[in-house]
């Protein structure tokens, strides 16, 4: 092993320059996540404005209106009234659907508000859907009213053009919120969805940011090129559209997925800044950046048109296209039959790098091995670190154990993790140095990257350009210094010029997987979000030459001056996250979740305050008293966890009812027919069936549910969930052999929890908020035994 060769004096105005060009590329790569300028409310009937759409916004976002509210049916009916004053003539679509879903069936009452513009010469339909109805925790400014408005400014301003030649359909759906309920009744149930070529679908997963194309459908390479040609401000990468194909069952494609499983194109958008206002009171007009409502319009209104005047029967390609952003408006995309070549390319262009260290002795077989070995070791170990570091930080932080996606400090956190990181990776090569040679540990972490390159083109290529491109680069500024043999610093200042495309293509995608992370995060209760800080680890392996050059000083031979730079920056990034843990308390613009439901069990006569939190806070205190103990905590809606239940006061609510409206029995098959029913006019259902025998066949609404799927043992029982429950109730039918009588588990929900004689339950003070996906539930409990 040969050490490193003393190093040329260096002035600190060569550092700063290496240090810009490195700022720059992050700069550049951070505008990628800005969205555009609104447009004013004063502009043509032809452009689509935020400004106006905020009027509309404001109308819809007022309260929170799940499926089945009252709030819910205001905006209905404020979206039919506005479509109407535009001279269309819209539907609703009323029906029950119902599918599959972990551990059971999902069903609901959809409400879906449909209009459609006759194209002038249509070759088929183009669908521009989002949802209407909101989480019952907020009123859905973003999620999805941002959705609903883009559709209708969009609406007036195609009404206000030239009339396009395909036809047009929006549509409004309900129940996304739980399943999405509404678009699956649209494309399996109305006529119109026969026709629909290409759905255009609309999300939100936060309350600002730039919002991107996240998802498509399969063999996408014509999609793509149409898109490119006439998108104003794209913001793309075939980074996601892969990542998510990698977890059908994450349903992240939201509504778009109904439509693309039936054969239709589709692009899906959203944007995922802020995300802790995702699903809470902070999703309110006051939050929402209108940039991204414009960022949306923008999209919609240049689709629209210009796929409007397409031969829609031409869409499909025979391949996917691979495609990003390398400025905020300017986007490179080619065909997935181009991966593997350029993987080839690369590959041979590594091995001549490799050839011209030999033949320069600036480079061993040896070298190099242990280079990879030490990257590949210092990759994973870092990692470990930043995961185990998040997770003792969570537990240690109880501002960081409560139910939110991601956390108000999440920015801070994510920057701090970033220069922690680099500070960890470059204290480790400053030690490495003194034994090896810098080319064969840089050269080394290149070969890391060469394999990530090969195996993202063999098994996901839309994946592959963020290894290849930057490697690419990178091996083309080695082989000029090789050839050459100058190490000096026009050498690093090339290296340093090289690593910018790795940069700006590396940082949006990191940002878009930390809201990911923080999504999964928050629902599985697992540290995740400092799995982002792979891409991190990753360009510290270009940057090795980089941190020679920052750690290696021309001084007197001793310790200190060695580890200035990487002590430095460890500092800064602990001072940074420092701050991000003093400042992740709560307060009025910032609230703490919290969750609190009533549950009545109508045999035993018993009430109970239930909160699945892991602490008490003084709301609580107040409603359940300070010495309540933790204990399991379980309902219908709510998984098993720990939590607290308190003694409550009973209050006289009526649980739900099953009338018997039928019932036959033939030989060792019978069929059952009942309604179940809520006096109390609650939403929600849920519903535990047992039996002794097997279900053969059910029905709700007389809409079956598929149960082929499933073993004899699994028919001994069934589990569903009924939302926008109607007043009438709904009908449900069983067809059963071998079955003397059917156990019912029944629940059924109401929002907001009961006023109590002689107790009055004061609001929530102003840091605190119902947790996300947790409203305040009234719930009655009741077993029912039917004999057959």
């Amino acid at each position: 092993m040969q050490k490193s060769n003393p190093v040329e004096k260096i002035q600190w105005s060569q550092r700063l320059v290496i240090l810009g060009i490195i700022l720059f590329a992050v700069a550049i790569a951070l505008w990628q996540l800005v969205p555009p300028n609104v447009i004013p409310a004063t502009a043509p009937l032809t452009e689509f404005s935020a400004d106006r759409a905020m009027s509309d916004l404001k109308a819809i976002a007022q309260a929170p209106h799940p499926i089945g509210s009252a709030a819910h049916a205001a905006v209905r009916e404020y979206l039919m009234t506005q479509l109407k004053a535009m001279g269309l003539q819209p539907e609703i679509q009323t029906t029950t659907v119902v599918q599959p879903g972990d551990g059971g069936f999902g069903a609901g009452r959809v409400n879906n508000v449909l209009v459609r513009i006759p194209g002038t010469a249509s070759t088929g339909a183009i669908v521009l859907d989002g949802h209407y109805d909101a989480a019952d925790t907020g009123p859905g400014a973003s999620d999805c009213g941002s959705c609903v408005v883009t559709g209708l400014e969009t609406l007036r301003a195609i009404r206000a053009g030239t009339p396009l030649n395909n036809d047009l359909i929006f549509v409004f759906a309900d129940g996304e919120e739980v399943g999405m309920l509404g678009a699956r009744a649209f494309v399996t149930e109305h006529p119109w969805a026969k026709d629909v070529k290409l759905a255009i679908n609309f999300e939100a997963s936060g309350s600002r940011g730039a919002a991107v194309m996240y998802i498509t459908s399969r063999n996408n390479q014509r999609l793509i090129s149409e898109f490119v040609k006439t998108v104003p401000y794209p913001r793309m990468n075939s980074f996601s559209t892969a990542f998510w194909g990698l977890l059908p069952g994450a349903q992240i494609g939201c509504d778009l997925e109904e439509y693309i499983a039936r054969g239709s194109g589709g692009f899906g958008f959203y944007y995922a800044g802020d995300t802790p206002a995702y699903h809470t009171l902070r999703d309110h007009v006051t939050e929402i950046d209108r940039r991204s409502i414009q960022h949306n319009g923008s999209y919609a209104l240049a689709l629209l048109k210009h796929f409007g005047n397409l031969d829609l029967k031409t869409l499909t390609a025979t391949q996917n296209a691979v495609y990003f952003n390398i400025l905020p408006n300017v986007v490179v995309h080619y065909p997935e039959a181009q991966v593997l070549p350029l993987a080839v390319v690369t590959s041979l262009l590594f091995i001549a790098v490799v050839w011209c260290g030999f033949r320069a002795r600036k480079l061993t077989l040896k070298g190099i091995g242990l280079g990879a070995i030490a990257f590949f070791l210092s990759a994973i170990g870092v990692m470990i670190l930043a995961i185990l570091s998040w997770w003792l930080m969570r537990s240690l932080n109880p501002s960081l154990q409560v139910f939110l996606i991601g956390n108000y400090q999440a920015n801070l956190y994510h920057v701090s993790f970033v220069v922690l990181t680099v500070a960890t990776m470059m204290a480790i090569y400053t030690g490495l140095y003194r034994r090896f040679q810098m080319s064969d540990l840089a050269i080394g972490a290149l070969v890391v990257w060469l394999l990530l390159a090969i195996a993202s083109s063999a098994w996901l290529p839309g994946a592959s350009y963020l290894f290849a491109i930057p490697l690419l680069f990178i091996l083309l500024a080695w082989s000029w210094i090789l050839l050459t043999r100058n190490q000096s610093w026009i050498g690093i200042l090339l290296l340093s010029v090289a690593i910018v495309p790795g940069i700006i293509l590396f940082l949006p995608v990191q940002v878009y997987f930390g809201s990911w992370m923080a999504r999964f995060e928050g629902l599985m209760n697992v540290p995740l979000s400092t799995l982002q800080m792979f891409f991190t680890v990753l360009l510290c392996g270009l940057l090795i030459p980089q941190f020679s050059f920052f750690t290696l000083f021309s001084l007197p031979a001793t310790r200190l001056p060695r580890w200035i730079v990487p002590v430095s920056t460890l500092l800064i990034g602990t001072i940074l996250l420092s701050i991000a843990t003093f400042n992740s308390g709560f307060s009025a613009t910032h609230p703490r979740p919290n969750t609190m439901s009533y549950l009545l069990d109508a045999d035993r006569g018993q009430a109970s305050w239930v909160s699945s939190d892991r602490r008490l806070d003084l709301w609580k205190t107040q409603i359940m008293g300070a010495k309540v103990r933790q204990q399991q905590v379980e309902f219908g809606l709510s998984p098993a966890s720990s939590g607290f239940i308190a003694p409550a006061h009973i209050v006289n609510l009526p649980a739900l009812e099953v009338e018997r409206l039928d019932s036959s029995t033939s030989s060792s098959k019978s069929t059952l027919r009942l309604r179940l029913k809520s006096p109390r006019q609650a939403s929600i259902a849920y519903i535990d069936l047992t039996t002794q025998g097997t279900i053969e066949r059910t029905q709700i609404d007389r809409k079956s549910l598929e149960l082929t799927s499933q073993t004899p043992k699994q028919r001994k029982a069934l589990k569903f969930i009924f939302f926008g429950l109607p007043p009438e109730g709904i009908e449900l039918t069983l067809e059963l052999t071998n079955s003397q009588s059917v156990q019912m588990k029944l629940e059924d929900y109401t929002w907001g929890l009961p006023a109590i004689s002689g107790k009055a339950i004061a609001p929530r003070p102003a840091d605190l908020m119902p947790a996300p996906g947790h409203p305040d539930y009234t719930i009655v409990r009741k077993q029912v035994t039917i004999t057959i």
